[in-house]
């Protein structure tokens, strides 16, 4: 039997470079043409746990979190290791925009023709079920 065993990591913690990767990012992810280091800060957007997630985006305003939220849905596609399904965190930046009342309604079409993951804009149903009432707004 061969098993590769590789050393743990742990994770980057989201900051200014991250901000910076993710504001400068959408031309390239529309183009295909991200650059090796932009695309590991991406995985690391894509892949932080909820809480660092959560703190990363708690304090932007809507306008930057909106380009982030199409930025990562473009990335989920067309960067390979930032597939998340339900986990994505384009659920919870949507989430944020709708309850500051700064979600487009065309946002969700986007959404649905750029990308195949079934889960966006909203979750998987049993985390919305579980997340309780604020979480099905």
């Amino acid at each position: 039997m061969n098993a590769t065993v590789g050393a743990w990591e742990p994770p980057a913690a989201l900051g200014e470079r991250h901000a910076e990767t993710l504001d400068a990012a959408l031309a390239g992810l529309e183009g295909n043409d991200v650059s090796d280091c932009a695309a590991t800060r991406l995985r690391q957007v894509m892949n932080a746990d909820d809480a660092a997630q959560a703190e990363f985006f708690a304090d932007r305003d809507s306008p930057r979190l909106l380009r982030w939220l199409r930025v990562l849905t473009l990335a989920e596609m067309n960067v390979a290791g930032c597939e998340r399904g339900a986990k994505s965190p384009v659920v919870g930046l949507a989430r944020t925009l709708r309850e500051r009342g700064a979600y487009p309604p065309e946002l969700t079409l986007w959404i649905r023709r750029v990308s195949t993951n079934r889960f966006l804009p909203y979750g998987s149903l049993k985390d919305r079920l579980a997340a309780g009432p604020a979480a099905q707004r």
